[in-house]
């Protein structure tokens, strides 16, 4: 196990941890990880606050549908 943690400090590429030939899992340093996850976390915060304001423009424009109650609502949601 030193040997694949070596490998992974060694390389900014993730290592594959393959089990019966089959990827099982990946080896990252731990900074890469925490970048990514950050990445992640702001790219979802984005799309978050970009719905929202998609949403209030509709209901400021008057386009916004509005249901008789939450059934309503989750009928429409669920198609």
């Amino acid at each position: 196990m030193a040997d694949v943690i070596e490998d992974v400090q060694a390389s900014d590429e993730p290592t594959v941890v393959l089990q019966r030939s089959r990827k099982a899992a990946y080896i990252v340093k731990p900074e890469h990880y925490e970048r990514d996850q950050a990445e992640l976390r702001a790219l979802r915060r984005a799309v978050f606050l970009a719905e929202v304001r998609e949403a209030e423009a509709e209901y400021e424009a008057g386009a916004s549908r509005r249901f008789a109650d939450i059934e309503e609502l989750l009928d429409e949601l669920r198609g």
